[in-house]
């Protein structure tokens, strides 16, 4: 066997393995009809977003589930973030805030002592979590409390989708996808490889019997920490592939702010131990085999390659696009799959650099 029909051989097997996990979290049922039997709770963590807040809170507000409780964690802002929160919580009884004035240390640093602040204040059997920057479809809550009828299901994930304005929106927009795609697909199959922190719920006891954020390990990439942690204390997580409870965020504004999300990314995915090194391993020789077909002047192997790559990544995508109901992003598939092949080699020098540099806040 040639270098080239291993290097395809190996692609395709990936590609095959993560399409047949993505069809299994398709499979799981939502439902978005019958009213909530648990008590639910939603926990926002805001610094200074003034800007995206009043939306975010809008859209939640739509939800006329009259049970729910929205705790709004300011965190030590310095706009008009907290006044923001006291308009709101005026109009509606539910929202509930919580203004945090001093900086934490130790592994409630950043936005896991935010979060875990506003959890000891929630009243809820289910804690939903999410971002100030984030809109919400209405049934939303009702996917996913209703999600956790099963008493083995201790938390479920779900996809976020990137607001679209601009080619580079598009792009990020493709990256998440992918992303959530791989996440989605690995957990159906067993093997948790990340979620995305603001569509994620959690059972309050569950959250409690892993030790929460003051008992696990401190991470920039909070939600990888606690699912890796809910995982290995062996409780079920559903991680659904379904417009229903999906919810969209804004993309990074510029490449400064999108760097330094990838350097969050990629520091955070020390959780992942082994793991990780798998998808070195496959960038490692999707890399020198292109290198190799260019110093041999083999171009019609290197064509292949590049070919299975972004054909492999699309079939991966795809289907997920139609299952969010996002039919008209399509154009942008193959150009998301070009675009995250060199994600990777700003990975690569992203290693490092070690301080990582978020929302004002420098992390080690």
């Amino acid at each position: 066997m040639s270098l080239i029909d291993f290097v395809l051989l190996l692609f395709a097997a990936k590609t095959l393995i993560f399409a047949y996990g993505a069809i299994r979290s398709r499979r799981v049922r939502l439902d978005a009809d019958s009213l909530l039997t648990h008590s639910v709770s939603i926990v926002i963590p805001a610094r200074n977003e003034e800007q995206a807040l009043p939306t975010c809170l809008d859209s939640l507000l739509q939800n006329t589930d009259q049970s729910l409780e929205f705790i709004i964690v300011n965190d030590r802002s310095t706009d008009h973030t907290q006044s923001i929160i006291d308009a709101y919580s005026q109009q509606d009884s539910r929202i509930v805030s919580v203004h945090l004035m001093e900086e934490r240390e130790g592994n409630l640093r950043g936005k896991p002592g935010a979060l875990h602040e506003g959890i000891l204040r929630a009243k809820g059997d289910i804690i939903i979590m999410s971002d100030a920057d984030c809109t919400f479809p209405n049934t939303w809550t009702r996917t996913i409390g209703n999600a956790f009828l099963n008493p083995t299901v201790g938390m479920v994930a779900g996809f976020t989708t990137i607001h679209n304005k601009t080619s580079f929106h598009h792009l990020q927009d493709m990256e998440w996808l992918m992303n959530h795609t791989l996440a989605s697909s690995s957990m159906s199959l067993g093997h948790p490889l990340g979620c995305f922190g603001n569509n994620l719920a959690i059972r309050k006891i569950v959250y409690d019997a892993v030790g929460g954020y003051p008992g696990i390990q401190f991470s920039v990439t909070e939600d990888l920490q606690l699912l890796t942690e809910v995982s290995h204390a062996g409780y079920q997580i559903l991680y659904p592939c379904n417009h229903a409870n999906a919810v969209s965020t804004e993309p990074c504004p510029d490449w400064k702010s999108f760097v330094s999300q990838q350097h969050r990314w990629v520091r955070g995915s020390s959780a992942l131990g082994w793991k990780k090194y798998l998808f070195v391993f496959f960038s490692f020789v999707f890399w020198i085999s292109l290198f190799y077909t260019a110093f041999t002047n083999d171009w019609t192997g290197m064509a292949s390659i590049l070919a299975m790559r972004i054909c492999g990544d699309c079939l991966i995508v795809l289907p997920s696009l139609f299952a969010l109901k996002r039919e008209k992003n399509i154009p942008w598939v193959i150009p998301g799959m070009i675009f995250m092949i060199f994600i990777e080699i700003m990975v690569a020098f992203l290693l490092l650099k070690k301080d990582v540099h978020w929302k004002g806040q420098t992390f080690r």
